[in-house]
């Protein structure tokens, strides 16, 4: 009993990394994606009002970000697509003209957004199939000692029960 539980609290714990790894694997190849996807972003400096463009390894650098959407459902193709539509998105970037990191508005956001999905979408499947198979692997082997453990915890249960069967024997004198 005291083996089993450790073997499947070491199964659950090795479950719960393998989904936070490939969490991780998948937005760190999100963001690749992206950063070679070669698109350019057209951006307003909020402060000065310069107008420039950011290549896409820029763009995926920044991490702060400020935004206004709003979710539109559509049917395509017999399916619910819920696709958020910008009227603001900022990021800060490097300001050629102020010379500072600023919040700049990303002003063909929609378009980027729009380039970006399949590729997003083809790498999150990706990545939901290796969490899937290296679930089951560590499913799979998990269950092999499993198997064993209470293999033995049957056989010691037999077993006293015959002692016990024994001792009932010879207590009454049967």
């Amino acid at each position: 009993m005291f083996a089993e539980v450790i073997i499947l609290t070491i199964m659950g714990i090795a479950l719960l990394a393998w989904v936070i790894f490939c969490g991780i694997q998948f937005i760190r190849h999100g963001r690749d994606l992206a950063a070679e996807a070669g698109f350019v972003g057209h951006v307003k400096c909020e402060k000065c009002g310069t107008e420039y463009e950011v290549s896409s390894a820029e763009f995926t650098k920044s991490y702060m970000s400020k935004y206004k959407s709003v979710t539109r459902t559509k049917i395509q193709g017999g399916a619910f697509i819920n696709r958020p539509q910008y009227s603001y998105y900022a990021k800060k970037f490097q300001c050629p003209c102020c010379g500072k990191r600023r919040y700049a508005q990303v002003l063909n956001i929609n378009d980027l957004n729009q380039t970006m999905t399949r590729p997003v979408l083809r790498a999150g499947v990706r990545w939901l199939i290796l969490m899937a198979v290296g679930g089951a692997f560590i499913l799979a082997a998990a269950s092999v000692p499993l198997y064993f453990a209470g293999r033995a915890g049957d056989q010691r249960t037999e077993e006293l029960r015959e002692q016990q069967y024994e001792d009932f024997k010879e207590r009454y004198g049967l």
